[in-house]
């Protein structure tokens, strides 16, 4: 199937609205850190005590992330995602208070707890994807989804610090936080109660097997192989590896957003540091847009290795930076090359874990990618102390080069679950398909 007409069907199956709801749902937490920065600083004068309220609202984040994941799995999206918008939209409102008001002890609780209850509706929709397109047997469409996905990504990261810069503009540093909590609240809870939300999913009792006719034949091994995947035992060796991967891809981000910067005050041009990173992020949604052009012959597996090993080429290309011109290309390589990995491994994510743990299994991948982005800035800044931009350049091409070596080494193991995962989904699809005829062409 082409391209466009993937992402028509996209549109068909959820609804043009629904496309708008999700990105609009996603700029507060775009907003947050530098919304966060913006009001510290304006108030105390100190980038020490922003960052550190910066720090604790990525902290709050990444463990947020799982614990909400794991509610959604157990309680719905509904509830959990109602709940949050509440909460986040909430302590927002208090951390602009508190800086404001003068209560200083409080601005690193309320910066984390903004954080934590993040609405995570990027990962729940990724969720979304994969059971609105497993239910109609699509799962071969779930790639040209999670590109969507990455492109919107990379839009709201785009789009969030630029509305964070416009409404500073109008001489007050909280306006970004306080603009921030309304559209949770107008945004995300909507998109907690809309029509796509998932169902929960229980695990059923399965009854002991008994001998007999009863249980023989392929008839009772199709049904107990059904209760097994409806079950869905969590593939924790699975998830670690995924996890791990999409932590290569938040060391990238985190130590090139370094490196950058300490490229932009070699040159004597420290403002053009977010102008250089942000070239980045439209690279990386337009490559992420493109990502649903490959073939359907090239599967996720493969997609993942492919995708690796041209991330190493990116991150190499950061070493070439001397000049603002040079430094603007390799930013381009680099996000041309990330986002096709980003997409991977959400892609693998969501063909190969089992749906009663998509949301945990989606968040702790979100997790990975915060907790390497905190760990690359950190190496990378270290490394530009001694040894200037090309130091912390440095980073992400190590980490890249760990990337494709994990790749290589799990590439056998995840190609058969997909195997596997492949053959029960044809016999899932037939079964519903004989049953239930109306449901397959939904």
């Amino acid at each position: 199937m082409a391209a466009r007409a993937s992402y028509r069907d996209l549109v068909r199956i959820t609804g043009p609205w629904f496309l708008v709801l999700a990105f609009l749902a996603r700029l507060p937490a775009a907003m947050g850190p530098l919304g966060v920065i913006t009001l510290v600083v304006a108030a105390t004068g100190s980038y020490g005590t922003a960052g550190l309220a910066a720090a604790a609202f990525g902290i709050g984040a990444a463990f947020g992330g799982p614990v909400a994941g794991t509610l959604a799995d157990r309680f719905g999206q509904r509830a959990v995602g109602i709940t949050a918008a509440v909460v986040d939209a909430a302590a927002y409102a208090a951390l602009v208070l508190a800086v404001t008001g003068g209560f200083p002890t409080a601005v690193l609780p309320l910066a984390a707890l903004a954080g934590f209850a993040m609405p995570q509706v990027g990962p729940l929709v990724r969720v979304r994807w994969a059971v609105l397109l497993g239910d109609r047997g699509r799962q071969r469409q779930l790639p040209t989804a999670m590109a969507y996905e990455g492109a919107v990504d990379e839009a709201s990261f785009l789009a969030g610090p630029a509305l964070v810069g416009v409404l500073a503009l109008s001489g007050w540093a909280g306006a970004p936080l306080l603009v921030a909590s309304v559209l949770t609240v107008l945004a995300a809870v909507p998109f907690a109660l809309h029509r796509t939300v998932p169902p929960v999913l229980r695990a059923p009792r399965v009854e002991p097997a008994t001998a007999g006719p009863a249980t023989a034949g392929p008839a009772a091994a199709a049904r107990a192989a059904e209760r097994a995947g409806a079950a869905g035992r969590m593939p924790f060796s699975r998830v670690a590896v995924l996890v791990a991967a999409m932590s290569v891809i938040g060391v990238v981000f985190g130590a090139t957003q370094t490196g950058v910067t300490a490229f932009a005050d070699s040159i004597g041009s420290a403002g053009s540091a977010g102008l250089i990173y942000a070239v980045l992020g439209v690279g990386s949604a337009l490559a992420g847009l493109a990502v649903a052009w490959l073939p359907e012959s090239l599967g996720p597996v493969s997609r993942y290795l492919w995708s690796a090993a041209a991330l190493v080429a990116g991150t190499a290309a950061l070493l070439l930076a001397h000049s603002t011109p040079t430094a603007l290309a390799a930013v381009v390589v680099l996000g041309v090359t990330a986002a096709p990995y980003l997409i991977s491994g959400y892609a693998l994510a969501g063909r190969l874990c089992p749906p009663r743990h998509a949301g945990m299994v989606m968040t702790l991948l979100a997790s990975g990618v915060v907790a390497g982005v905190s760990l690359g800035a950190a190496v990378a800044g270290r490394l530009a102390d001694a040894y200037g931009y090309r130091g912390a350049f440095a980073v992400p091409l190590v980490a890249a080069v760990l990337g494709l070596l994990l790749a290589a080494l799990v590439a056998p193991g995840l190609r058969r679950a997909v195997r596997a995962a492949d053959t029960a989904d044809a016999a899932t699809a037939a079964r519903t398909a004989a049953r239930h005829p109306a449901l397959t062409s939904a």
